[in-house]
């Protein structure tokens, strides 16, 4: 009697392994190539106008000026986001952790005096994530102990981080002009004589942005 051969069923393979290295690559792939930034810390209702001449998307300092008079700034570039805070670390001797560095190298705008920055900076977690942006001044003030003026001083690191850099001033249809005044004084007390005012495109207009006149 022929001795009968086992069966032989077809070898299963265990996916875990492979799921979960897909879903690592997945990850890392995303985390590699997109830009986390925080959202804007104030909302601007800008002035209208049928201006075709558009904001570039890099090399931008933006001022937004919110309709009661707060300042805000941004840089577009995470380059000259770090070289601006090192340069800030360096004129007030302030050390700062990596974590930190990077927690404003990502940030779209902020508004936190310069007398508040290191105290800010140094929090973790939600305390840093939630911590009160005031707006910085574009007045003479004791924020600072070198000119008082915080936007001045950020337009100042900002221009020895990139010669090139363009300027934007994004404010409120309701913002009144003495703060308006405040921000351009500002940008000429560094020979900043030519800048972008931010508007919002009309109907039928073709543009979202108009060249300001020398102040």
């Amino acid at each position: 009697m022929a001795a009968h051969k086992p069966k032989r069923g077809a070898p299963a393979i265990d996916m875990t392994a492979m799921v979960d290295v897909a879903f690592l690559l997945l990850t890392f792939f995303i985390l590699t190539t997109t830009h986390f930034r925080e959202e804007t810390k104030v909302e601007v209702d800008t002035p209208s106008s049928v201006s075709n001449i558009e904001v570039p998307e890099k090399q931008l300092c933006t001022i937004s000026l919110s309709n009661e008079g707060k300042v805000y700034i941004g840089f577009s570039d995470v380059g000259t986001r770090e070289k601006a805070l090192q340069l800030f670390m360096k004129e007030k001797n302030v050390q700062l952790t990596p974590e930190a560095a990077a927690y404003f190298s990502n940030l779209q705008e902020f508004g936190v005096p310069l007398n508040e920055f290191e105290k800010w900076l140094k929090l973790e977690g939600e305390e840093l994530a939630e911590y009160p942006n005031p707006g910085i001044s574009a007045r003479i003030t004791d924020s600072t102990k070198m000119t008082g003026n915080d936007l001045k001083e950020w337009i100042r690191w900002g221009r020895l981080s990139d010669q090139k850099m363009r300027f934007a001033i994004k404010g409120d249809v309701d913002a009144k002009y003495p703060a308006l005044d405040d921000v351009m004084t500002s940008l000429l007390e560094w020979d900043v004589n030519q800048f972008s005012l931010v508007t919002a495109m009309e109907d039928g207009g073709l543009g979202t942005e108009t060249e300001a006149p020398k102040h």
